[in-house]
């Protein structure tokens, strides 16, 4: 017998559409963060814009959280999309953190 938990309602048709709009979104406003990201580390753009950034990463955070309630995914996938949301939030940090490390050690 198939344990009921395993079992997963399946995906309304009319879900589909958002579904499908959510996840593009995803890409689109994890993209726009981390271009206004870069532009202020770069200095093409005043620091007081990475507000806007961080708006656009709860826009993708909250596109991530309507996809998968859409989607009706499981725990694991569920916390997997909040790492997938933590760490889309802190990559940037890390490459301009290293970035930075390895052009000091080599600048001199």
């Amino acid at each position: 017998m198939i344990d009921p938990s395993v079992i997963r309602p399946e995906i309304a048709l009319d879900d589909f559409l958002p579904i499908f709009i959510s996840s593009a979104l995803v890409l689109v406003f994890g993209g726009v963060y981390v271009g206004i990201y870069t532009a202020v580390k770069v200095k093409l753009l005043k620091p007081w814009t990475m507000i806007i950034a961080y708006g656009f990463w709860m826009l993708t955070a909250y596109c991530l959280y309507l996809m998968g309630s859409l989607m009706h995914v499981g725990d694991f996938t569920a916390k997997a999309l909040v790492v997938a949301a933590i760490g889309l939030l802190l990559l940037p940090y890390a490459v301009y953190y290293m970035q930075n490390q390895v052009h000091q050690e080599n600048e001199h």
